[in-house]
């Protein structure tokens, strides 16, 4: 009896040393345990503040997005309008050289008659070709018509 006794004491002595060290195996996974719970939570807030980061980047980039597209837009018509205005300032200048040159022509013409005026020289005689037919060629023929009436064309008509 004492031999089973000490023997159940020894067992029981082995079985006390495997409880403390299971209590002791299970206190360190409980630590762990809560050390992997407060990481994880850590975790979930910082994937919550870079979601909301996201999301706002995202609505920056979109919002720019747009309005680089509205940009773009703004810019093809104000490209359009200036090829317009270019190419209606051309057909003026051009229209503005040959009113100059129609000015000229008919500012030597006039002169011409005043130098003829003043010598008492008679008229140049009157004929088809210094009839009004030539005043009329003067205008219709003069380098610039065509670009007087393709300027007129676009001309606004508060303008005339």
């Amino acid at each position: 009896m004492k031999e089973q006794e000490a023997q159940l004491k020894q067992q029981l002595s082995l079985y006390m040393d495997k409880f403390e060290e299971f209590q002791s195996t299970l206190a360190k996974s409980n630590e762990v345990f809560s050390t992997f719970r407060q990481e994880m939570e850590k975790m979930t807030k910082k994937i919550k503040k870079l979601e909301k980061e996201t999301t706002q980047w995202r609505t920056k980039w979109e919002s720019n997005n747009q309005a680089l597209l509205q940009m773009a837009e703004e810019k093809t018509l104000r490209d359009g309008h200036f090829k317009a205005l270019q190419g209606k300032l051309e057909l003026l200048e051009r229209l503005c050289r040959a009113l100059q040159k129609e000015r000229n022509d008919l500012n030597n013409r006039l002169s011409l008659l005043q130098q003829q005026d003043h010598k008492g020289a008679t008229p140049p005689p009157e004929g088809p070709e210094q009839d009004d037919s030539e005043g009329s060629q003067m205008i219709h023929g003069s380098p610039g018509f065509q670009e007087k009436s393709e300027i007129l064309a676009v001309w606004p008509p508060w303008m005339n």
